[in-house]
């Protein structure tokens, strides 16, 4: 008679779901007062309400029912930990881990037998749970109403159900590689974190070492999918009436799951009972482990010490990196080994400080080229840039926008260049008529790349405004376009679906003394922007200056501002239609727009003047009066008491 291989043993699986009641009791429970119970209790509540009838109440709430995936996510991360650390918590002791694998059955009819418990334990009380909300939902529902909340009932189920199975099966994967109880939360919630955690630390190293380095957009995709919680969240946080907007992504993690579980039992099926007690169970693993530890402490403690004590200096971030790479190194070995008698693994902290010390400094000397990448203008397809355009402080002062325009891309590269190969300027023969500005381009390239780079505290020079390949010159090339400086003001689309509403000046003079309240004047609110418009026009007004004392600068602009206020409605993102798209709700708003007053500026005078402002006592503020927009708790008044 052939003998077969059985994978499951009915008496153990009842005797271990009956042991662990409590548990999952606990888990159903909490399910039945998030479905079925809350949905009858909204519905009597609103029973006698004059609003809405408690059908209709009940109908809304029924084909909201997926909303409960979002937090359903965490409910299954943290309960598939408890599940596994139940099932398989007789692998954490030496006794019961001799006695379990004494019994007469073979490793696969163990592990197979105890993952169906744990994951029994997760998806009957979902199931029990989704048959009385059904119960509920035809029962006191009309007929042409079930299988629109059946439908959403029965999204809710397979998606959460979805979430159990990976959830469950990565806890139960992470069971596997060790013999300590308490390691397998811990090993659990770092894994889970764990692509997120490391891009975070090798992120923050790069801008520790790279110029102007902004991170890789496509990295993070990559990232956000190797950490489920964060990937689950998105997929389940819209839905419509054909479903979840990413159901392949929830179908996607099911599936790993599924393989997930095929290797836990293929380790298991290997695993030495002897290991019951380690923190690593898995011979193979230990390195891992140890030289993973070492690297991210290494990272992680050693840019936290620099930022902590201050030390933004490269030559003394590095020792503070490799110091306690090699602590962590040694704590490693102390977990692995339960003893503190270590010093014999000198010779792999030393190894792993080799190893960082030589990512250091193939950072430090820019192997890569990675601060000297600046694309080749054939190659871009498009650039968003937000550029500081200098001073006044006004509307104009941040240039953001995307250019696809060949000369102004040649402008911004120019400007790009300039940045990348004057980097070791800052702090080099500064005076009273320097100043910083700062760049931010995001380039998207031929063949679908992108690059990001992000430039703050950019030193400028006065001196260098005539010499080509400055940064003074080619930021002044950028500002001194006219038509940038209008994208700057966004002239045009400020009037874009809305309508002007009102007009004021905001630091003026009321007889020679500073006057604290905002002076309206709604009733030229129109001829004002036309006169504004005109005097841009001609380059009366809106003119950029790349440095705050420059004394042209301060001649030929006021410090009163002329301030519109637009009203009207824009859409927002709201969420994904049922063809994948985006939809958007149309919200009302408030919207401003401030620009500095020139002497120059006759249109825009000529109307202050027709509005009888200054026949009134007021006028507008020069520099010489010791008004700091930036501080305007400063203004003086009259006999040089400080006016609020």
């Amino acid at each position: 008679m052939r003998s077969a291989t059985s994978y499951f043993n009915g008496t153990l699986y009842r005797k271990t779901l009956a042991r662990f009641w409590p548990l999952w009791g606990l888990w159903g429970l909490g399910w039945l007062f998030l479905a079925p119970l809350r949905l009858l209790n909204l519905y009597f509540n609103a029973y006698h309400s004059p609003i809405i009838s408690a059908q209709d109440y009940l109908l809304n709430e029924a084909r909201e029912l997926p909303s409960m995936l979002s937090p359903g996510v965490f409910l299954a991360l943290l309960f598939a930990v408890l599940c596994a650390m139940a099932v398989f918590g007789y692998l954490y002791n030496h006794r019961s881990a001799c006695w379990t694998h004494a019994l007469p059955m073979r490793r696969e009819a163990l592990f197979t037998t105890q993952y169906l418990v744990g994951l029994s334990m997760m998806l009957l009380p979902l199931l029990a749970a989704a048959v009385l909300t059904a119960i509920v939902e035809v029962s006191f529902l009309p007929m042409e109403n079930w299988g629109e909340v059946l439908a959403a009932l029965l999204t809710w189920l397979l998606a959460q159900c979805g979430l159990c199975l990976f959830f469950f099966s990565f806890a139960a994967f992470c069971a596997m590689f060790t013999g300590h109880i308490l390691a397998l939360p811990a090993f659990y919630g770092i894994l889970n974190g764990l692509a997120a955690g490391l891009w975070f630390l090798v992120d923050a190293l790069m801008n520790e070492f790279f110029y102007g380095y902004a991170g890789t957009r496509g990295a993070l995709t990559v990232v956000e999918y190797l950490t489920p919680a964060e990937a689950l969240t998105q997929a389940v946080r819209w839905w419509t009436e054909d479903g979840l907007s990413s159901p392949g992504v929830v179908a996607g993690y099911a599936v790993v799951g599924v393989g997930l579980a095929l290797v836990s039992l293929y380790v298991y099926r290997r695993r030495h009972v002897e290991t019951a007690g380690d923190v690593v169970a898995v011979a193979v693993v230990r390195p891992l482990f140890k030289y993973g530890v070492s690297f991210c402490s290494g990272l992680a403690f050693g840019m936290f010490t620099a930022a902590f004590f201050g030390w933004s200096d490269l030559p003394v971030l590095i020792p503070c990196i490799l110091v306690w790479t090699v602590v962590g190194c040694f704590a490693a070995e102390m977990l692995l080994k339960k003893s503190f008698r270590v010093l014999k693994a000198w010779r792999g902290a030393a190894v792993m400080a080799a190893v960082v010390l030589a990512l250091c400094l193939v950072c430090l000397m820019d192997v890569f080229g990675v601060v000297n990448r600046v694309p080749a203008a054939a190659r871009v397809q498009s650039v968003h840039v937000e550029i500081d355009m200098g001073y006044p402080y006004d509307a104009g002062r941040t240039l953001s926008a995307d250019f696809t325009d060949v000369v102004q891309i040649e402008k911004v590269l120019a400007l790009h260049r300039a940045i990348v190969d004057h980097r070791e300027d800052e702090g080099r023969g500064f005076d009273s008529r320097s100043d910083y500005t700062s760049a931010c381009f995001t380039y998207t390239l031929s063949g679908g790349g992108k690059l990001d780079r992000r430039y703050r505290s950019v030193p400028i020079r006065a001196e260098d405004l005539n010499t080509k390949g400055t940064v003074a010159y080619a930021l002044s090339q950028i500002a001194g376009d006219r038509e940038l400086a209008a994208i700057a003001y966004d002239f045009d689309g400020f009037l874009k679906d809305a309508r002007l509403t009102s007009a004021y000046l905001d630091r003026v003079y009321l007889d020679e003394r500073a006057y604290s309240e905002t002076l309206y004047l709604d009733d030229y609110r129109q001829e004002l922007w036309d006169a504004v418009q005109r005097d841009f026009a001609v380059g009366n007004i809106g003119a950029r200056y790349l440095f705050d004392n420059d004394r042209v600068r301060r001649e030929n602009t006021y410090q009163t501002d002329l301030i519109f206020e637009v009203s009207g409605d824009r859409g927002e993102a709201a969420g994904p239609a049922s063809n994948g798209e985006v939809y958007y709700e149309t919200r009302s708003s408030n919207r401003y727009l401030a620009i500095t007053l020139s002497p120059n500026a006759r249109n825009t005078l000529a109307v202050l003047e027709k509005a009888g402002i200054f026949e009134e006592g007021y006028s507008l503020l020069p520099w010489d009066t010791g008004y700091d927009p930036q501080y305007p708790d400063t203004a003086a008044g009259g006999e040089g008491e400080i006016i609020y």
